[in-house]
């Protein structure tokens, strides 16, 4: 058993596995594109791009000169990781290829897929907490030394932590920039707490890793000039800079879905009003309206930025503090 998990006939060099869900990703978005446009959304040449700039994420992070890197350097390990786990996932997330998908299945399976939304099991897969917390346990069950040794001997299981990095990736950021309302999509504050929870996870393991002073993997091997705790160090900045700067963004980008959300409300309230005497209460229409209706939520949205701000500083003092005690 043992042999057959750790049969690798091409080595670190190419992922046959990557190759083929990428081929398979990329011909069905193809084969959705040549669609009539009434079956299908009309990205823009942006979007366009970004699918296949977050593929090419992808196939970089699994193949080399990455991969077999990775396997000698800790940090480069990390930033095959950030690929999978981040970058990629964030890209595909923006392009929003999933109605070009389906649009480019068959008939039967796109039927299929209509069954199934209606279903429980798919409402579960909305949840923004489980995606959430399926996203910080991929970096931080993965980092525990045990496992990554385990991972970086049998390429079965590497190969599994990170099919399952980029799935949780996938999952995580396609609920956090889906540009559909409430009930649908998540709601817009859940997503800001979505992500500010992610960036956290990543300070509290990147800061530990970067100020701690013995070493962890020693996954440093022959040729390699940087020392085993040189090496951890520039993982762990890794996992808290880059890490949280690709978070950022996609919050920035969850602010400007935010705001598009309300544009798209406040230029249909004639028609939402026609429909429902309570909507015309949503719409205020003098300053003092305004300021009632919109007060408490900025307060609250305030209140929350202020909170997510104090963590990252409380996180980063209390794993120095606790290093530097420890050391």
């Amino acid at each position: 058993m043992t042999s057959m998990l750790s049969f690798d006939p091409l080595g670190a060099q190419l992922s046959p596995v990557s190759l083929i869900v990428v081929a398979a990703l990329t011909g069905l978005y193809m084969r959705g594109l040549a669609r009539p446009r009434r079956l299908r959304p009309q990205p823009a040449p942006w979007q366009v791009g970004l699918f296949f700039a977050g593929l090419g994420c992808l196939l970089l992070a699994f193949n080399a000169p990455l991969s077999p890197l990775g396997s000698s350097l800790f940090s480069v390990h990390q930033i095959n990781h950030l690929l999978i786990r981040l970058l990629g996932p964030l890209l595909l997330a923006i392009a929003q290829p999933c109605g070009i998908w389906t649009a480019g299945m068959p008939r039967g399976a796109r039927r299929r897929i209509a069954d199934e939304a209606r279903r429980p099991f798919e409402r579960a897969l909305r949840s923004p907490w489980a995606a959430t917390a399926l996203l910080v346990a991929t970096l931080y069950v993965w980092q525990v030394p045990a496992l990554f040794d385990l991972a970086q001997r049998v390429p079965a299981v590497e190969l599994a932590a990170h099919l399952g990095m980029a799935a949780a990736g996938l999952w995580f950021f396609a609920l956090l920039l889906d540009p559909r309302d409430p009930p649908e999509g998540m709601r817009r504050g859940a997503r800001l707490l979505c992500g500010i929870v992610v960036i956290v996870s990543n300070i509290l393991l990147g800061s530990l890793m970067t100020l701690k002073e013995v070493v962890l993997y020693g996954a440093t091997g022959p040729g390699v000039s940087l020392t085993p705790l040189t090496d951890e160090t520039i993982g762990g900045y890794t996992i808290w800079v880059p890490s949280s700067m690709i978070m950022i963004v996609a919050i920035v980008l969850v602010f400007n879905g935010w705001n598009r959300a309300e544009e798209r409300r406040w230029n249909a309230r004639h028609t939402l009003m026609r429909q429902s005497n309570s909507a015309a209460l949503e719409f205020p229409e003098t300053a003092q309206e305004l300021r009632l209706k919109v007060t408490r939520p900025n307060r609250d949205l305030g209140r929350t930025l202020a909170v997510a701000a104090l963590s990252m500083f409380a996180v980063v003092m209390v794993t120095a503090i606790t290093v530097v005690s420890l050391g």
